[in-house]
């Protein structure tokens, strides 16, 4: 019996509908919105890695300053141990020929009184010289083979170090590659107001001695390049500018952020004065306060060292 055309039509579109439900997939969402307070933590992020590897350096030189230290050691004390063998193995053989039988049982032959008790107490004397040389030896051997278990233990540390910072350099290259691709998601403008550094000091910079050489110092080096690593002459990470800054005020500070802060006074944020150093909680990034809520600082990749605001430090740390 052949079907009403309005239902064929219903059948067909109920059919259309069930399998295109079958074959349904959601809606792609869309990737969220990148913001410019995202690139700036990625970069921050790299910026953290490059502290850790400035730490690294720093175990590394002061590893290879002790296996220096270390050798010289070794060879000083392993001269001494040859020149004292030498000495040793030459006094036994020389008793060895003058005495065959032993110095004492030569003494026993003696039928002058006198002379055994001479010869007996220079006997003595000699075996007790020759005692104090032993334990002098032994002392020396000891001490060598100490110092040889040391150099072995710090070029292990030496090497796991230098394993350690390769691995973070590896970390900070595909950190700051990902964090430029963050950067380029940004709009033109938004890129281009990221990148542009503030290089203008707009008040007088209140401070005198070796704080005003410390600042002079900082301020002297705006314009420059950021660079990973760097401490000048011509490029500068944070740390980097910091330690420089203050090294030409006469005051050396170490070289990575967080012992930085450590080898400072901590100062509340609300009492900062001209010359202190600003931290990030997380010790990835200082800077060094000007006055008026402007500090002068390092900041990333792409920018050069210029004048910021206090937006992100949380802590603060005068010299002396």
């Amino acid at each position: 019996m052949r079907q009403p055309r309005h239902r064929v039509r219903l059948v067909a579109v109920a059919s259309a509908a069930l399998i295109a439900g079958m074959f349904w997939l959601p809606a792609a969402q869309a990737a969220p919105q990148v913001t410019v307070a995202d690139v700036e933590n990625a970069f921050h992020k790299v910026e953290a890695s490059v502290e850790q590897v400035n730490a690294l350096s720093v175990q590394v030189k002061q590893t290879q300053t002790e296996i220096d230290d270390l050798t010289s050691d070794i060879d000083r004390d392993l001269a001494s141990y040859n020149s004292q063998k030498e000495q040793l193995g030459a006094a036994i053989v020389q008793q060895h020929m003058d005495a065959p039988l032993g110095q004492t049982v030569n003494l026993l032959g003696s039928g002058d009184t006198e002379q055994f008790l001479d010869g007996l107490g220079a006997v003595q004397a000699l075996n007790s010289t020759r005692a104090d040389a032993l334990e002098q030896f032994e002392k020396v051997s000891h001490k060598l083979k100490n110092r040889r278990s040391q150099l072995e233990d710090r070029k292990a540390d030496l090497a796991e170090a230098k394993k350690n910072a390769s691995k973070k350099q590896d970390e900070i290259r595909a950190g700051y590659e990902a964090a430029k691709a963050e950067l380029a998601k940004l709009t033109a403008a938004e890129q281009a107001a990221f990148n542009t550094s503030d290089l203008n000091v707009d008040f007088e910079v209140s401070a005198s001695g070796r704080t005003k050489a410390a600042i002079d110092f900082a301020l002297s080096q705006i314009g420059d390049p950021y660079v990973y690593g760097g401490t000048g002459p011509n490029g500068w990470d944070c740390s980097g500018l910091m330690m420089k800054s203050w090294a030409a005020a006469g005051v050396s500070l170490p070289r990575v952020v967080g012992p930085q802060y450590n080898a400072m006074r901590p100062v509340p944020m609300s009492a900062l004065q001209p010359g202190d150093l600003v931290f990030y909680g997380n010790m990835a990034h200082d800077g060094m306060y000007l006055g008026n809520g402007r500090v002068v600082h390092a900041p990333r990749p792409g920018k050069r060292v210029e004048i910021t605001g206090l937006s992100g430090f949380s802590k603060a740390a005068r010299v002396g």
